[in-house]
C-alpha cells in the first residue's frame, strides 16, 4: 500500500504535516477528510522505491538506530501485552514514533496487517531493519499469544548491543580523534608551512640536508598531485566496497580483518557476543536448536565465521550435538564451549548460552578498555614523532644558514 505525503489546514486553521497510508490518492484524501482535515497538498513518498534502486546511499540517508528499533519492539510489546489489537497498537506507536524514516517502515507494516498479512510476515518484508531473528521470534509470538514476552526479548537484544557498541565507540573515539587531528596537523604543515620555507631556502641556494629535502619532495608530491589522491582514495573505497558485496570478496576481506593483530580478536569477540546472545535468546524462546542455528548464521556478519556456523548447522541436521558440531571451531573459545556442553547434557542450553553471552560481553567490555589504554600513548608517540621529523626537517637548515650568516 502506497505511503502518500500530506500538508493540510485542521479545524482551528492550523497547518499540519505527516503521512498516511492509502490505496490510491482519493482514498487518501477521504481519510484526512473524515480526520476533520483540508488537504492543501498530497503526493506520494517515493522514499521506499529510492531505498530499494538505491541499497547504498539508503544506508546512509534512511538510517534508523538499532536503539529507535528496541524501543519499537518494547513499546509494541507493552501494548499488545495490555491487549490492544495489532492495528492500533501500531497506529499508537506511529503517532509517537520521532524517527521519520521509522515512522514509514511501521506504516508499510501496519498497512500489510491490514491486509491480512501477520505481523511476522509484515516484519519479513523489512529485512535491512528486521532481521531474520524478529521474524521466527514473532512467529512464535504469534503461535503462543504471548507476544509481550517475545518482543520484550528482542527489545533485551537491541539494548544490550547497543550498549556494547556505545562502550566500543566511545572507548575508541578519543584515539580516533587525536589520530585525525594529527593528520591535519601533518597536512597543513607540508602543505602551507613548507611551502614557505622552502621560498625561503631557495633565495639563499645552499645545499639542504637530507631530511629537509625528503620533506620538500612530500610536500611538492601533495600539493601537485592531491587531485590524483583524492581520486585514488575514493576509487579504492569504491573497489573495496563493490568487491565486498561478491562472496569471495567478502570471504576473503573479513578472514584479513581477523587476521590483523589486536583488531583481529577484538572482531572475533564481538562476532562470538553477538551469535551466544542472538542463540541465547531463540533457544530460551523455544526455537527448534537446527531453526535457531539457521537464524543466527543468517545473521552473522562475518562471512568467515557464517560459513563455519552453517557447517555446524549441517551436522546437527545429520544428528550430531550442538557442542560436536561446534568443537572444531577457530573462534569460539573453550570456555563458551564448555558452558554450552553443560547446558546440552542438563537440557538447560538456553540458560547457558545466555549466561556464556554475559560473560563474553564482560570479557569484550575489559578488552577495548584495555585496547584504548594502549592505543592512546601509541598514537601520541607515533604522530608525534611525525611532527618531529617535519619540524626538525625545517629548523636544520635553519641552524645551519643562521651560522652561515655569522
Amino acid at each position: 500500500m502506497p505511503i502518500y505525503l500530506y500538508r493540510a489546514l485542521n479545524s482551528g486553521g492550523q497547518e499540519v504535516s505527516g503521512h498516511i497510508d492509502a490505496n490510491n490518492p482519493q482514498s487518501a484524501q477521504s481519510k484526512l477528510r473524515k480526520q476533520g482535515l483540508y488537504v492543501r497538498e498530497l503526493k506520494e513518498d517515493t522514499g521506499k522505491r529510492d531505498r530499494e534502486l538505491f541499497p547504498f546511499l539508503s544506508k546512509l540517508i534512511f538510517s534508523i538506530p538499532r536503539k529507535d528499533i528496541g524501543l519499537f519492539a518494547r513499546q509494541l510489546a507493552t501494548l499488545l501485552g495490555a491487549g490492544i489489537m495489532i492495528d492500533n497498537a501500531l497506529s499508537d506507536i506511529i503517532e509517537q514514533t520521532n524517527n521519520k524514516h521509522l515512522q514509514k517502515v511501521i506504516i508499510e507494516i501496519k498497512a500489510k496487517v491490514l491486509e491480512g498479512k501477520s505481523l511476522s510476515e509484515a516484519m519479513g518484508g523489512h529485512r535491512d531493519i528486521f532481521p531474520p531473528i524478529y521474524e521466527s521470534m514473532v512467529k512464535i509470538g504469534e503461535a503462543t499469544g504471548n507476544y509481550e514476552t517475545i518482543l520484550g526479548r528482542l527489545a533485551d537484544v537491541e539494548d544490550k548491543n547497543a550498549d556494547l557498541r556505545g562502550k566500543t565507540i566511545s572507548s575508541l573515539i578519543y584515539p580516533m580523534i587525536m589520530f585525525v587531528l594529527s593528520i591535519m596537523v601533518v597536512f597543513f604543515l607540508l602543505t602551507f608551512v613548507i611551502p614557505q620555507i622552502t621560498s625561503i631556502f631557495k633565495t639563499f641556494d645552499a645545499p639542504l640536508p637530507l631530511p629537509t629535502k625528503m620533506v620538500i619532495w612530500l610536500s611538492n608530491f601533495m600539493i601537485t598531485t592531491w587531485p590524483v589522491q583524492l581520486l585514488s582514495v575514493l576509487g579504492a573505497i569504491y573497489g573495496i566496497y563493490t568487491y565486498r558485496k561478491t562472496p569471495v570478496g567478502k570471504w576473503k576481506l573479513d578472514q584479513f580483518l581477523m587476521k590483523v593483530p589486536v583488531f583481529g580478536k577484538l572482531l572475533i569477540k564481538l562476532e562470538v557476543s553477538r551469535f551466544t546472545r542472538n542463540l541465547g535468546i531463540l533457544l530460551h524462546s523455544n526455537v527448534p536448536l537446527l531453526k535457531a542455528l539457521e537464524i543466527v548464521t543468517a545473521t552473522c556478519s562475518n562471512e568467515v565465521f557464517r560459513r563455519e556456523l552453517a557447517v555446524a548447522s549441517k551436522k546437527v541436521e545429520e544428528g550430531s550435538s550442538l557442542i560436536e558440531s561446534l568443537r572444531n571451531s577457530t573462534f569460539i573459545p573453550h570456555m563458551i564451549k564448555g558452558m554450552m556442553s553443560a547446558g546440552e547434557s542438563t537440557d538447560r542450553l538456553g540458560d547457558m548460552t545466555m549466561k556464556a553471552a554475559d560473560i563474553q560481553e564482560n570479557e569484550l567490555d575489559t578488552t577495548v578498555r584495555g585496547l584504548t589504554s594502549a592505543l592512546q600513548p601509541v598514537i601520541i608517540v607515533f604522530l608525534g614523532g611525525i611532527v618531529f621529523f617535519i619540524l626538525i626537517s625545517v629548523m636544520l637548515p635553519i641552524f645551519k644558514l643562521s651560522s652561515l650568516i655569522q
